[in-house]
């Protein structure tokens, strides 16, 4: 089991463009976190979890996964929520969560029950069981969502990948998700999100990344990163922080 993910001085551009997207890059994430990724359109958010889903090398740097022991784990299984996918709308949103147990079945089998079992847990859990039979194509966006991180949660991978998960979500479905996304850090696994809202991180991270234009403005526990000063040189806007019974709330604007 990975307990460790060690980013040294990771650089990257895409091909044919000079400008990098990411600038020696820098963190230790151990297990049993929750990281919040946070900075504008273009700070490298999204290039960074497709590095570390290992679909993009560094031209410059390394990601190295570790395991208890301190040796470098060739067995990872991640569970990747972009924000953007093409959802294949003829399935129930059962049969959509059971494709997360794919790299469980065995090349040529079915699914067993212990693969249904495990659907029907999560959904359970995200309290969508009630849409079972309901084809993907009749959800609203918040349930589809929800289904989408029960795919990803079915799949029982030891790293979690988000990409901006709670956007377009109303209210309640915003909350619920973080929730949710909370709740993960009791199985012990590394959980890693992006966002543009840094009272997200506030609700449930331990740790937060700051990035703009590719490179790394601070990296740390989260009320001690999220100050007034890191955050405006981040978003480059003026930043207001109240605090509301205890917990900082993050304004924008003087």
């Amino acid at each position: 089991m990975i307990t460790t993910i060690q980013i040294r001085n990771l650089s990257f551009h895409y091909t044919g463009e000079e400008r990098l997207v990411l600038q020696g890059v820098d963190a230790r994430i151990g297990g049993d976190q929750i990281v919040a990724v946070l900075g504008n359109n273009g700070s490298g958010k999204t290039t960074l979890l497709l590095m570390l889903l290992q679909r993009l090398l560094p031209q410059q740097g390394e990601i190295s996964f570790l395991r208890e022991d301190g040796v470098i784990g060739t067995h990872l299984r991640i569970g990747y929520l972009p924000q953007i996918e093409k959802v294949p709308f003829g399935f129930t949103t059962q049969e959509y969560i059971l494709m997360g147990r794919f790299p469980w079945i065995e090349r040529f089998h079915m699914p067993e029950k212990a693969d249904q079992d495990k659907v029907y847990e999560v959904m359970q859990e995200l309290d969508i069981l009630h849409m079972a039979r309901k084809h993907l194509k009749d959800v609203s966006g918040g349930e589809l969502q929800k289904v989408r991180i029960a795919r990803m949660l079915a799949q029982d991978p030891d790293l979690f990948l988000m990409d901006e998960p709670a956007n377009h979500l109303d209210l309640k479905n915003r909350v619920e998700l973080l929730k949710i996304i909370k709740k993960l850090k009791e199985d012990k696994k590394i959980v890693i999100f992006t966002t543009h809202d840094p009272n997200d991180a506030v609700e449930i991270a331990d740790r937060v990344l700051l990035m703009r234009q590719g490179q790394k403005i601070a990296f740390g526990e989260t009320r001690r990163v999220l100050n007034q000063q890191t955050l405006q040189e981040t978003f480059d806007i003026p930043i207001t922080i109240r605090m509301v019974k205890r917990k900082p709330y993050i304004l924008s604007g003087g």
